[in-house]
């Protein structure tokens, strides 16, 4: 006998039979894929839980430091950190202001014929008003005088120079007292 095995169905019952054959496997794969992913999910549980926990251990933890250092020692380390950043802003204003040494250098470099200088003093900045040179001497003439009071005025450090109009009551050896306005 033959052990070639013959197929008696017709083709539209073999098409029918192979449908029904691969939808079986679709299912059998759909059911396994979401077996497999309830079961991951159903894995991932005691992560969840465990990753709960230690979220809510660290905002404890948080909580508890905030609380330490909101206590009276904040009010002082804020007093602290203002009184320093107002020291840092007036050493860096100190920073870019011109040095006196200079100023005083680049004064006493004005030619000054009969002008006899005496004293000077520096007045340092405030909030309100600027910095200030006041030149005090003696003249020759009202005419030393006034150029050397052009002079100041016209000088880089200088802002204005003031000369009271009293300084010109008195023809020679004339004491004076010039108040300059340093520029910024």
């Amino acid at each position: 006998m033959h052990n070639e095995l013959t197929n008696l169905l017709p083709p539209e019952r073999e098409r029918a039979l192979a449908r029904n054959y691969l939808l079986r496997i679709g299912v059998v794969a759909a059911v396994l894929v979401t077996v497999l992913t309830l079961s991951a999910g159903v894995l991932l549980i005691p992560t969840y839980v465990l990753l709960e926990a230690s979220a809510n251990s660290k905002k404890a933890q948080l909580t508890s430091v905030e609380s330490t250092f909101s206590s009276a020692d904040e009010a002082a380390l804020s007093a602290r950190l203002a009184v320093l950043s107002s020291n840092a802003a007036k050493l860096i204003a100190l920073s870019n202001a011109p040095s006196i040494s200079s100023i005083v250098r680049e004064m006493l470099a004005i030619p000054r014929p009969g002008i006899t200088l005496s004293g000077f003093s520096h007045v340092p900045p405030t909030d309100k008003d600027p910095a200030t040179l006041v030149i005090s001497g003696s003249s020759a003439t009202r005419d030393a005088l006034r150029n050397y009071q052009l002079a100041l005025q016209e000088a880089s450090f200088a802002r204005s120079a003031v000369l009271p109009v009293s300084a010109y009551a008195k023809d020679a050896n004339i004491p004076f007292t010039i108040t300059v306005t340093l520029s910024p």
